[in-house]
């Protein structure tokens, strides 16, 4: 496949160049192949569910009932969706594992909540679509939400439920909250049926780490029983400088996603991939050439192949 054809198939959303830097095999079976996963993870609409949550929370929902909501919420995303037809992988049983999920998410919602922070914030946008053209190629995706605060800083934010807290150099990095800080500033946001540009450089853009909102269940040298796990906000701020950077970093990714050739990042993510068991089956090919040259050599040595 030429890097023309690959160019032709992908649209430069956050989700590809995610699956990109998660690992290119993925990103090809995914976004080049366009094979279909056999199941979908559990823990994947756990998190879909979450954010649907927070954002009926900011509209008009506050005083919700976490729990009846949850289990609502879930059941659309496992038999109501897109991907219904997909298998959900679980990983203890079905109703333990909700009933975990619903636990946690209670947790959640109520620490959530309890920030005055976030309920005092006004919410300029949520869940909105963007697009934004960086060096001729136009990339596009979906912001979590843009806020302006008590203080009237304005902060960018992308909610995160994965297991393990990213620290304040990894939020600094990443490609995602990046994207999404340039489409702020130079991009447009799709607003109705209208395409606005916001152009607003962001005091902050930060990741809302939901997870530190469940509630400690004993005392250790991290904090004390019944007390959160800590602070659900690691922010960062982006210059224009920082923006223009940027640029350049999104354009070598974009260099690498068009190689014709596309390698396994095993590491322990393999173990949650959707494509695991068809990469694992998957052996390399020998060319004709290269055996050719391998018998050549091993007869110039005597030995017989």
């Amino acid at each position: 496949m030429t890097r023309a054809e690959i160019r032709s198939q992908i649209r430069l959303r956050q989700s590809s160049i995610k699956d990109f830097m998660l690992c290119p095999k993925l990103f090809q079976y995914r976004h080049l192949d366009g094979i279909e996963a056999k199941t979908r993870s559990a823990k994947t609409l756990n998190g879909s569910v979450l954010h649907k949550l927070l954002y009926d929370l900011h509209n008009d929902d506050w005083d919700m009932d976490v729990k009846s909501a949850y289990l609502m919420a879930f059941a659309y995303y496992e038999y109501d969706s897109d991907e219904s037809h997909i298998p959900v992988r679980f990983y203890k049983s079905r109703e333990d594992d909700i009933r975990a999920f619903t636990a946690t998410a209670v947790e959640i919602v109520d620490g959530y909540r309890r920030r005055s922070e976030n309920k005092l914030s006004t919410m300029l946008f949520q869940e909105v679509q963007f697009r934004v053209r960086i060096l001729g190629e136009m990339y596009e995706g979906t912001i979590d939400g843009l806020r302006q605060l008590p203080d009237r800083k304005i902060e960018l934010f992308d909610f995160k439920s994965n297991a393990i807290r990213p620290n304040v150099h990894a939020v600094a990095a990443d490609i995602q909250l990046n994207l999404y800080s340039y489409a702020a500033r130079f991009g447009e946001f799709k607003v109705g049926d209208d395409w606005i540009k916001p152009r607003i450089l962001t005091d902050y853009s930060s990741i809302y780490y939901l997870p530190a909102h469940k509630i400690r269940k004993r005392n250790s040298k991290l904090g004390q029983k019944g007390e959160e796990m800590g602070n659900p906000l690691i922010r960062t701020t982006k210059s224009i400088e920082d923006l223009r950077a940027f640029r350049k970093e999104v354009s070598n990714i974009l260099k690498s996603m068009l190689r014709p050739w596309h390698y396994r990042n095993n590491s322990t993510a393999c173990v949650f991939c959707q494509y695991t068991d068809l990469c694992q089956s998957q052996n390399p090919v020998v060319s004709n050439r290269m055996a050719s040259k391998a018998n050549e050599l091993l007869a110039e040595l005597g030995i017989s192949n």
